[in-house]
Parts: C-alpha cells; sequence; structure tokens
C-alpha cells in the first residue's frame, strides 16, 4: 500500500507538470506561427511596396522627361517646320533620349513630314488611326501601348505644336519600342521573377499586359485581377488576392501617374507561409531542449518534495496498538492537500512570469524619464495608422533653449523640466492625442482624426498654455512646434516625419517659441 500511494502522488504531479508545459508550449507555439505569419505578411506587403513605389516613381519620371524634352524641342522647332536642318534637329533630339526607338513630326494633316531614323517610305503618309485620335485632341499625351506594323509593342508620347498666333500647326512625337532595348525595357524587363516566387507585372490603362515574366501573356487583358481593379480606378495599395490563374498572392501595386499605367508586386502566399513553419520549426529546435531539461529539474524537485509523505508512509506502515501512544504523527492532512500547494506555487511561478513579461514589454515601449510612450512605440503607431489610411495630425515639439536649462540648473533640473513638459502634454491632450518622447528635449504628439488646420490650433493652444505655465522652480519653457498632417501634407508614409520636423527647425529659426506648418510636399506636374 506504501508504494502505491508513492507512486500515483508522484506521478500525479509529474503527469500535471508535464500537461501543463506541453499546454504552454501547444499555446506558445500556436501564438508564435500566429504571430510570425502577420509579420512576414506585413513585410512582403511592405517590400513588395516600397519595390512597386520605386519603380513606379523611376518610370513616371522618365516620361515625364522625355514630355518636358519633347516639349522644349516642339516649342523650338514649332517657329519654322520647313526648316532646313529639321532631320538633324530630329537626330539630336533623339540620340539625347535614348529611350526613343523613333521621333515623328506631323502637319496639322496629319501627314508626317519628317522621322528619325529617316523613313521615306513613311513621309508623306498619313499617320495611322490609333495615333490620329490622340492627335486630333491638340494636348501633350501618352498612347495606350499598341502594336505597330512590325510588331512591336509601343507607345507614343505626342506634343502639338502651335504656331505665334496659337493656331495648331502639327505634332512632334517620340515612339518607344517597349520590349526593345532602352531604358524603359531595363527597369520594367529586366529580373521580373525572384528567386522566392515574387514577381511583378506592368498592365496599360485598359488592363491590358505590358511587361510579364510570361512573354506570351503580353497584351492580355487582366481586369479581373482585383489589384488590376483598383489600378483602373487610379488607386495604390495592398491587397492579398487570388489572381487570374487562381494562386493566392500577397500583391502591391502603385498607380503611375504620367503612364496611367499600373504596376503589380506579388508573392505567392504559400511561400510565406512556408517561411513562417521553417521559422517555427527553428524555434522549436532551441526551444525543446530547453523545456526538456526544465522537466528534468522539475522531476527533481517533485521526488524531494514527495520525500516527507514517503516517510509519513513509512510512518503508517510501522503503526501498532503497541506504539499508537508513543510515535507522534507528522503535521500533514492530506496527500490531496500536499497536491493542492503544488498547483498553487505552480500557478504563482506562472502569474510571477507573466508579471515580468508584463514589466519588460512596459519598459521596453515607455521612455523611464516621463513614463511617456518611447521613439520605437511611435513607428509602431504611425505605421498601424498608414496601413488604414487613416486620416492624423503629427505635432514635433522641444524645449527652446533647453540646453542652457541644463547648463545654468543642472541636469536634475533639466529632469524636472522634462517630466513637467509631459504631464502637461497628457493633461491638455487627455484622449485626444498620443504623446511620446522622441529623444532628447525633442516629443511628438499624434491627433488620430485631426485635420492639418486643427493640428495648428491645438498647437497654438498648447504652446500659449505652457508660456503661461510657472514649471518647476516657478520657470517659465516655452516650445517651438512643427506641424503635419497625413494625407493633406504629403501621402508619402516615409516623409511625414521629416516635414513636422523640419517644420520645427523652420520655427526655431524664426525666433522660437512660435508654431510653423509644414510646407506640402509638391505634385508632379500631369
Amino acid at each position: 500500500m506504501v508504494r502505491r500511494g508513492d507512486f500515483k502522488l508522484r506521478h500525479l504531479v509529474n503527469a500535471f507538470v508535464f500537461i501543463s508545459v506541453i499546454t504552454t508550449l501547444s499555446v506558445s507555439i500556436a501564438i508564435s506561427y500566429h504571430n510570425e505569419k502577420k509579420s512576414l505578411i506585413r513585410m512582403t506587403f511592405e517590400l513588395n511596396k516600397i519595390y512597386a513605389d520605386k519603380v513606379a516613381e523611376t518610370v513616371d519620371g522618365l516620361f515625364l522627361g522625355l514630355k518636358q524634352g519633347l516639349k522644349v524641342t516642339g516649342a523650338y522647332l514649332q517657329k519654322d517646320l520647313n526648316r532646313p536642318d529639321m532631320f538633324e534637329q530630329l537626330e539630336l533630339f533623339r540620340h539625347n533620349h535614348s529611350s526613343l526607338n523613333s521621333v515623328t513630326l506631323v502637319n496639322r494633316a496629319g501627314i508626317i513630314t519628317q522621322t528619325s531614323p529617316y523613313n521615306k517610305d513613311l513621309i508623306g503618309k498619313k499617320i495611322g488611326p490609333d495615333i490620329d485620335k490622340l492627335f486630333i485632341q491638340q494636348r501633350p499625351i501618352i498612347s495606350e501601348p499598341y502594336f505597330t506594323t512590325t510588331n512591336y509593342l509601343s507607345v507614343s508620347i505626342i506634343q502639338p505644336l502651335f504656331n505665334e498666333y496659337g493656331e495648331f500647326i502639327g505634332a512632334l512625337g517620340g515612339t518607344i519600342h517597349l520590349h526593345e532595348t532602352n531604358m524603359f525595357n531595363t527597369i520594367l524587363g529586366d529580373k521580373m521573377r525572384g528567386e522566392d516566387g515574387s514577381y511583378f507585372f506592368v498592365v496599360s490603362s485598359e488592363g491590358n499586359l505590358i511587361y510579364h515574366p510570361e512573354p506570351s501573356r503580353i497584351g492580355e487583358k487582366v481586369v479581373e485581377n482585383p489589384a488590376v481593379a483598383q489600378l483602373l480606378e487610379g488607386k495604390s495599395g495592398v491587397q492579398r488576392l487570388t489572381n487570374t490563374k487562381g494562386v493566392d498572392m500577397l500583391a502591391s501595386f502603385t498607380y503611375m501617374k504620367e503612364s496611367r499605367w499600373g504596376i503589380v508586386a506579388q508573392t505567392p502566399t504559400n511561400i510565406v507561409l512556408k517561411a513562417t513553419r521553417q521559422l517555427v520549426m527553428q524555434v522549436l529546435v532551441v526551444v525543446i531542449p530547453i523545456l526538456l531539461a526544465f522537466m528534468l529539474v522539475i522531476y527533481t524537485l517533485i521526488r524531494k518534495m514527495s520525500e516527507p509523505l514517503v516517510r509519513l508512509a513509512n510512518y503508517a506502515a510501522k503503526l501498532s496498538t503497541n506504539n499508537l501512544e508513543h510515535e507522534e504523527p507528522p503535521r500533514i492532512h492530506s496527500w490531496m492537500y500536499e497536491a493542492n500547494k503544488l498547483h498553487k506555487a505552480f500557478s504563482l511561478a506562472v502569474s510571477h512570469l507573466r508579471t515580468e513579461f508584463d514589466d519588460l514589454s512596459h519598459d521596453a515601449q515607455t521612455d523611464p524619464l516621463t513614463g511617456l510612450y518611447n521613439r520605437r512605440t511611435m513607428e509602431l503607431f504611425m505605421t498601424n495608422l498608414f496601413s488604414q489610411e487613416k486620416r492624423f495630425s503629427i505635432l514635433v515639439l522641444d524645449i527652446d533653449n533647453f540646453k542652457h536649462v541644463n547648463d545654468s540648473y543642472g541636469h536634475e533640473f533639466g529632469d524636472y523640466m522634462l517630466q513637467f513638459l509631459a504631464e502637461s502634454l497628457q493633461k491638455s491632450l487627455g484622449k485626444s492625442g498620443v504623446c511620446f518622447r522622441y529623444g532628447g528635449e525633442e516629443f511628438v504628439v499624434l491627433l488620430p482624426g485631426t485635420t492639418l488646420q486643427s493640428a495648428l490650433t491645438r498647437a497654438e493652444m498648447l504652446r500659449k498654455s505652457l508660456e503661461e505655465t510657472a514649471g518647476p522652480g516657478g520657470k517659465h519653457i516655452t516650445v517651438s512646434i512643427g506641424v503635419a498632417s497625413f494625407p493633406e501634407t504629403t501621402s508619402v508614409t516615409d516623409k511625414l516625419f521629416g516635414l513636422a520636423d523640419k517644420a520645427l527647425y523652420q520655427a526655431k529659426s524664426l525666433g522660437r517659441n512660435r508654431v510653423e506648418l509644414a510646407e506640402k510636399e509638391a505634385a508632379l506636374d500631369c
């Protein structure tokens, strides 16, 4: 009976520890997998979006440069369309713009009068109907991609020409063969597929494929693709979708304003999920040996903890009517009591670990001096607002002449000033804004759902309140503030803080103790 009772107690506790560890491990793996999956998907979206944005920006820049070049050259040539050196002028322009495969001069009737390179078969002929539709609009325009008579997928840039009286006299056009060797093909045609299964493609303003890793699909209409449907509406963004081939994709897409094309960079979702599983397996390879060592320690401790109960069982075995009055039993109620105490101790240990984790998490997110959120947490807040495309404003401020405060009264007094400013910000903003200490004497305030004008008003009220309120030691402080707003100041996520910070330094350079609005980001000319 003694052996049987001892066996049950030890194995019951060991089973409890084993189940608890396995459950905790399982939950941890599930949470880790879920978080890693979200993190990799978010990172994939961001990387694809960065790539799509950069390519779109470069292509738009090329088109803008070509349009500007045609405009300047056209303004020069339209003074005399019959000049004897017209061919040499077109040749010079084409050689200076290597992306153009040909340059054509057309009179007001749509008749080709000169080409570069020279093509006698075209001179004197009427332009094609597709280009004629654009020609008669008498405005700068980029054509929809089309196939030439020689089966080149091409796009034309048309610049109208006017005489000194403002009368339409013809047009200067540049043609790009999209899949020949030129800057466009270098940017869009090379490395379209990555080693991880990612690839990108380009669609026209009508949803036709212009560039694609599978050349046989060039010209195919793919408007049923959800990302392409968004691009046709002039929108950019990210989306998990099923493409026209039925493949689950993580797609980031960017609209090109100049050409009205769209670029889609996407990665198969199963590739990302596979990477997530591999990361989780790598974690298990490290964690499982540690858990096994931990369980071995626990098993040893349980053996030690059960020794008093073993002695109690031995004592019970020796009891008899002869020694009943002489033997004093140990003070113990039952083995179930000990099991409950073990459970309580385990629960307290878990509670302690959770408290430690919460404390560490809090320390990682906040500034120890002021108690405000720190710079890292600010970046997380902004990333979340950008991802949801929610309107918000940002105030970047710091204490004027703070170095003088430190030098005059000491760093401890400077710390009091920083704490005073933090408390004043929280008291003034309440729940309408989130405060952060960015570093040193610089602070940041995020105002979700706030317009630029409202943010300016709030900043001015805050500045005035601080100016009129006595701080530590009766000293008054003033602040300079830079204000920016998304998307009013800029729609480019990476530039918003920099613009607000620049406005802050503008406020300082203009005398301090003032609020300055960030300059709006200049848009490209269409």
